[in-house]
Parts: structure tokens; C-alpha cells; sequence
């Protein structure tokens, strides 16, 4: 299969300080991928998220191209209205960029009419064992949401226990339209795959046999372009 290895925004939010994070494209042409995932943290950083038409062009030309939707969509909108023109803000760079998936956690999932209201396809994403979103509940959410994906965040998984990816595999495969890739160090998420466990290795072997793109999603906190390339290069070896 053809491994599709993508890269999120959200690895360098700390890199600048500047409000348009579409800034932070310049850092990932200079990687070894072929798609991104524009991480939206916020509201405000999507109200703020402006692309110039070389970025758009460039991010058309990628394999895969996924959008964040802010962490807290449904619960920091100030009323129906602004949730609303949050999607709409999404819909808008979606189509400019010809996205292919919309991540929202699942306690920010909006009603069915409202996100079927949208020509977007729509994911959500396993959490961390404090946000208490078991299996058993995502099960409910696809039952309520039957047109909606899932994004397998292995570093989220591991939070539960190292066999946890292996059991949403097991549990959602035909569901499984994308993975958050990262690693787990002393109870923290999204670390570099560099300073994890060999029981943590052990416990993403399950995703390696699916055909969906591979989205590295880490904390990367300096600023260092060899850093990840060296980063990047050894997920791949990985696979």
C-alpha cells in the first residue's frame, strides 16, 4: 500500500507568535510529506486563519489534507449563530484546499441535522482516559452519527492501556478514516515517537495494517527543522 504521511500544524503552535497560523505552512513545505492537517485550537484561530493563493495551491496539490476543528467547537461558542459561522469558516477553507476530513471531539459534536446541513465529511477522535469517552460510548456516538469517521489518536489510546489501539481497531476498522500519530512519555501525550517505550511500539502495531493516512501530531516545542525531519524519518521506519 501507499503509505500516506501527513504532518499538523499543531506540532509548531508554539513556533510563532503571529495570528495567522497559515504561517506555519512555510515550515512544512520543508518536509519530507504529502499532506497536512491545519490544526484550528481555537475559535479565534480559525476566525484568524487566512490562506494566501500559493498556500492553497500548494495544499491542493497534496495527497491529504485534513482540518482541526477548535478543540472546544460546540461548548465556547457563544450561541447557536457563532457555532454556525465557525463551520461555515471551516466549509470555506475546505473547499479552497480540498480537504478530504473534518475532526471534532466528541463532546463538541454538534447536532446530526446541523453537521448533515454540510457538504464535509465529518470525524471524531478516541480521547485521553480524563475526558472519559470509552469505547462503549463512541459506539453510542456512531449510532447517533452513522455517516461519521473516526480519526485513531494511538497516543490517546495508550493513555487507557497498551491495548486499547489494538481494541478500537478491532472495534471501528471500517470507521477508521485517518490516524494521530504520536507518542506517549510519563503520562503525557503527543511526544516525539523518539523517547517512547518499547511496550508503546509494541501497542501501535494494529494501525500499521491500515490503509488510511498516517497524521504526526506532536508537541514540538523547539524550533528545530532537523529535529523533526530526523522525527519524521523515523515514523517512517516505523512502517
Amino acid at each position: 500500500m501507499k503509505r500516506i504521511f501527513c504532518f499538523a500544524l499543531g506540532n509548531m503552535w508554539s513556533w510563532t507568535k503571529l495570528k495567522n497560523r497559515a504561517e506555519l505552512l512555510k515550515y512544512a513545505k520543508e518536509f519530507d510529506i504529502v499532506g497536512v492537517e491545519l490544526t484550528m485550537a481555537t475559535k479565534e484561530e480559525l476566525f484568524r486563519f487566512k490562506l494566501t493563493k500559493s498556500q492553497a495551491n500548494w495544499l491542493r496539490s497534496l495527497d491529504y489534507v485534513s482540518i482541526h476543528a477548535p478543540f472546544r467547537l460546540l461548548r465556547r461558542a457563544e450561541n447557536h449563530a457563532e457555532l454556525l459561522k465557525q463551520l461555515d469558516c471551516i466549509q470555506e477553507v475546505y473547499k479552497k484546499v480540498n480537504a478530504k476530513a473534518v475532526i471534532i471531539h466528541p463532546p463538541d459534536l454538534p447536532g446530526r441535522e446541523v453537521l448533515d446541513s454540510y457538504d464535509m465529511h465529518f470525524i471524531t477522535e478516541n480521547l485521553p482516559k480524563d475526558k472519559h469517552i470509552t469505547i462503549r460510548k463512541l459506539e453510542k456516538i456512531f449510532r447517533e452519527y452513522p455517516k461519521l469517521g473516526l480519526c485513531l489518536d494511538v497516543a490517546h489510546a495508550y493513555l487507557w492501556s497498551k491495548d486499547e489501539t489494538g481494541k478500537l481497531v478491532k472495534k471501528f476498522r471500517k470507521r477508521i478514516k485517518q490516524i494521530h500519530f504520536s507518542g506517549t512519555y510519563k503520562k503525557n501525550d503527543h511526544v516525539p515517537l523518539q523517547s517512547v517505550s518499547s511496550i508503546f511500539l509494541k501497542s501501535i502495531e494494529p494501525v500499521k495494517k491500515l490503509d488510511v493516512p498516517v497524521v504526526i501530531e506532536e508537541d514540538i516545542k523547539i524550533k528545530d527543522l532537523g529535529f523533526v525531519k530526523k522525527e519524521i524519518a523515523y515514523i517512517k521506519s516505523l512502517f
